[in-house]
């Protein structure tokens, strides 16, 4: 607490405790190792500032804060060395003969009102018994653990510190992961690169976490990708450098950044190298090892698209400690355009990859005229007998085939590839031919922003446009989707609204739902759930209520629950409310648990449901959680029903995807 009583009395009340000759005590001002968040949305969490005194005979410690808002004077130091003194008086038996500070201006405003008491103030480099109070303080706050500072590793010095600091800005400006995915993994190897330091991943093309994973070898990635059929076991480390706000760091490494002013790329991008063990403990990168980060930062923050597309690169670049050479690595990429693909497709793509042999198979038929179905079926197996159907495209065609094509079959690779050779096919396809929308959107799903995947969503959705044609457009409105060359426009137009819809743009994704459906009413891709969703969560509940109507036979139990939603929404607690809840019930009885208690959903679920199915259940409550919350009155209703369940459950055989 800060001091409430006159200085002048308080002195007095000082003067009289004995001093003591071998009574000497240190402190000043302090950045305590707490951080306080402001009620107020728009300001930064903080540290709070006080002074903190400590006797060196007796251990015991003092600090005050001044109120909320007021900064630490030279008076308010004073008051805290008086006040430690009378509240501690009995434990301390006496007043210091000596102060010591590592203020000059402290030690200038306390020598006069001291002198009086015949205490001397004196100037030291350093006052090792507050910062030692200070690392209990930040060990009793965090469970009898202290995170200790990057410059307490051996060899670390501020300049070295600071030379990585800078290589991480540099990184963190470059955002090579806008270009790899956490699937890559990279193999560095150099003159300095330490040991279990040579296997790494760049982290944040999820939008997550951002930064650099190492790995002990390219099994123990494996382990963690769950790409090879290996065992479980623990991980015993965890060495990574990652980037965030100010107040993740360990307390040290915030007064390292604060008192020698280091580089830093943004107010997220405070850098946090570390090597985490498996019983919690934390070791910070020697002088060694931080050069090495340093030179791996510099490097990746230089390499270039086309370095990352070949597969295998090298870069010559400056450390603290001198120019390095270091080659990288990614094995899978190499692999994959041997022939040795890393692991299976992604079970979400398999459609689109489907669609390849039926784009083929198009091609090779559009030059004949048939009579009959059973002419195609005879073209179709001589074609088979004689390998036509597997052969390169250009050879099943007949023809060669036009720019926007053979991108369009890059694209299908992209499809069928991971990590980054799918942005490197992607990335050829559209040099090819920028119309070939589906290799934007693949662009676009590997986007480390939303915004970033707006835009180039909105470059699909143009390009798809542009190679359909306004004439051909507008003569298949109302069959899109039945017509191969339509689809990627399509899958384009439907991410683009999603996207829009992640950063707040909703009118203008309403309008690409209502447009998809416009031109599919058949809706091959469930537009129809995600324009329902939409509406309920804008509130735009007339629309909502005609769109249910429109689709009244739809088997997903998205469908019921949503009716629900609106009926209670609309009408409150009537009969027909009550009967919406037991068709919704009927059609899947585990959705109601979910949405009471959203904590009991799993945390993931796979792409494919059936129906009924628990699986099912937490899609649904996933997508009208929102919807329930924002009714007033919704969930605490839901709570206080017991619906029946229908005997032997709703599950069915049928299998339903959740992603179209």
């Amino acid at each position: 607490m800060a001091l409430t009583v006159p200085v002048p009395i308080a002195f007095g009340r000082f003067k009289q405790l004995p001093q003591r000759s071998s009574e000497v005590w240190q402190g000043g001002f302090v950045r305590l190792p707490a951080w306080i968040d402001p009620p107020e949305s728009d300001r930064e969490p903080y540290r709070p500032v006080g002074a903190l005194w400590v006797s060196l005979r007796t251990g015991l410690i003092h600090i005050d804060l001044p109120r909320e808002g007021v900064q630490p004077s030279p008076e308010f130091a004073l008051g805290a060395l008086l006040e430690f003194g009378l509240k501690w008086a009995k434990a301390l038996d006496g007043r210091p003969a000596r102060v010591e500070v590592a203020d000059a201006g402290l030690r200038d405003a306390l020598m006069e009102p001291l002198s009086r008491l015949a205490t001397s103030v004196a100037l030291v480099n350093d006052t090792p018994a507050v910062r030692q109070a200070l690392k209990n303080l930040e060990e009793s706050a965090g469970g009898g653990r202290r995170l200790p500072g990057a410059l307490e590793a051996t060899g670390v010095t501020p300049d070295r510190l600071r030379a990585f600091a800078d290589a991480a800005a540099r990184f963190y400006r470059a955002r090579p992961w806008d270009h790899l995915t956490n699937e890559d993994l990279i193999v560095v190897d150099g003159p300095i690169v330490p040991r279990g330091m040579a296997h790494i991943c760049v982290l944040g093309n999820g939008g997550q976490e951002f930064g650099v994973g190492f790995f002990e070898s390219r099994k123990a990635f494996e382990r963690v990708l769950d790409r090879a059929v290996v065992a479980p076991r623990s991980v015993n480390r965890a060495h990574s450098v990652t980037f965030g706000p100010i107040d993740e760091l360990p307390f040290a490494d915030v007064d390292a950044w604060e008192e020698y002013e280091l580089p830093v790329a943004g107010k997220a991008a405070y850098p946090h190298a570390a090597d985490m063990r498996s019983d919690g403990s934390m070791r910070r990168p020697d002088a060694r090892e931080l050069a090495y980060l340093e030179g791996l930062l510099t490097a990746l923050a230089q390499t270039t698209e086309d370095e990352l597309d070949s597969g295998r690169w090298q870069r010559r670049v400056e450390t603290f400690d001198g120019p390095v050479t270091l080659t990288f690595t990614l094995p899978y990429l190499i692999e994959a355009e041997a022939g040795e693909a890393s692991r299976q497709p992604n079970i979400a793509t398999m459609p689109r990859i489907a669609e390849r042999s039926s784009v083929r198979i198009a091609r090779m038929l559009e030059q004949r005229s048939f009579s009959s179905l059973d002419e195609v079926n005879e073209e179709l197996d001589r074609a088979s007998e004689q390998g036509l159907v597997d052969a390169p495209p250009e050879v099943s065609a007949g023809r060669e085939l036009t720019p926007l094509e053979r991108a369009q079959e890059l694209a299908y690779d992209a499809m069928e590839a991971d990590g980054r050779l799918r942005i490197k096919r992607a990335r050829q396809a559209l040099a090819v031919s920028p119309d070939c929308a589906d290799a934007w959107v693949i662009l676009a799903e590997h986007a480390s922003t939303q915004e970033a995947a707006v835009d180039l969503y909105q470059r699909g959705f143009e390009a798809g446009a542009r190679a359909i044609g306004a004439e051909r457009f507008a003569s298949r409105a109302g069959e899109f989707w039945g017509e191969l060359g339509t689809r990627p426009y399509m899958r384009a137009r439907l991410g683009l609204a999603g996207a829009l819809r992640s950063v707040g743009r909703d009118d203008e994704a309403l309008v690409h739902y209502r447009e998809l459906l416009r031109l599919n009413p058949g809706d091959n891709q469930g537009v129809r759930y995600l324009l329902l969703t939409a509406l309920l969560d804008l509130g735009r509940n007339e629309e909502a209520g005609s769109l249910l109507d429109e689709h009244a036979d739809d088997i997903q139990a998205l469908w019921p629950f949503a009716r629900l939603v609106w009926r209670f929404r609309t009408e409150g607690d009537t009969p027909k409310t009550r009967a919406a809840l037991e068709e919704a019930v009927d059609a899947n009885p585990h959705v109601i648990a979910y949405l009471v208690n959203p904590e009991s959903m799993p945390i993931s679920y796979p792409p494919h449901f059936a129906i009924g199915s628990k699986e099912e259940a937490a899609y649904v409550a996933e997508a009208l959680g929102n919807a329930f919350d924002t009714t007033p009155g919704a969930v605490p209703w839901l709570a206080s029903q017991a619906p029946r369940r229908r005997p032997g459950g709703a599950r069915r055989s049928t299998r339903r995807s959740r992603r179209r």
